[in-house]
Formats: C-alpha cells, structure tokens, sequence
C-alpha cells in the first residue's frame, strides 16, 4: 500500500518553510503558463485572466511566506495533508490498475496454457514433499551461484 503521509516532515523547520514558499513563488507561475498554452490550444485566443490570477497570488503568497516563514506552518501542513490524501488515493488505484490490468491476465493466461511455475498439487500417496538439490562438482560456483 503506497502511503505518502510517512514521506512528510511534519514539523518543518525554517528552512523547510522557505523551500514551501520558493516551490510556491516557481509553481504558480508555471502552472498559470500551463493554463495559459491550454487556453490558447482549448479556445484559440489568449485568455490571461485566470493565469495572471492563478500565477500572480501564488507568487504573492510566495513572497509573503518566504519574507515571514513564522506564518507559514498551518499553510504548509494544509497542503501537504490534501496533496498526499490526492497522493495515497491516486496511487493506491494506480496500484491497483496495474495488478488488475497487468498481472491478474498474465496469470490467466499462464493457467490457460497449463504452464505453472512451481507444483502446488496435493499427492495423498507421498511420503515427503522434499527434493533433492542438484549437487555441484565445480567449487567455484559456490562463489558465483547464479
């Protein structure tokens, strides 16, 4: 199970806050430029309302935290508690799409053809489940085994 929360300074220091505020003040900005080409491929004209709002109060608040970092905490844990809540869901059903999707056909397919890894059948008329290992004559395989 993937879980994002054990990643996460809970308790971060005054350098961790100015990473917080500097990762705000490059972040926004280049999100507001990823809304701007999107709008401009979506609607075929400019439209800068959004991204100058989106960009401008992130590099606002960027600023302000970086200047006072005392201020930063409750912001920091707020987006760090929604960002790895998005983290551990996202990535859980990523998880699992991919034993769903990926392994579980592979596994039927495999059953289908009749081809088994190892033998998992029950023999009431053995003794013992127990095989003997190969022995090896040459000794410097012990070195290198495989």
């Amino acid at each position: 199970m993937v879980n994002p929360f054990n990643e996460v300074n809970w308790k971060p220091g005054r350098s961790e806050r100015r990473k917080f505020a500097v990762s705000l003040m490059i972040g926004f900005p280049a999100i507001a430029v990823g809304l701007l080409l999107a709008g401009r491929l979506n609607g075929g004209s400019w439209r800068i309302e959004l991204p100058l709002a989106v960009g401008g109060i992130g590099l606002a608040a960027g600023l302000v935290f970086w200047a006072l970092p005392q201020i930063v905490r409750p912001f920091y844990l707020g987006w760090y508690a929604v960002a790895c809540s998005i983290g551990f869901v996202i990535g859980n059903a990523a998880l699992a799409a991919v034993y769903l999707l990926l392994f579980t056909p592979i596994g039927l397919v495999r059953r289908a053809f009749g081809r088994q890894t190892f033998s998992k059948g029950f023999d009431r008329g053995a003794t013992t489940y127990w095989r003997e290992a190969r022995k090896t004559v040459d000794l410097t395989k012990y070195y290198r085994q495989f």
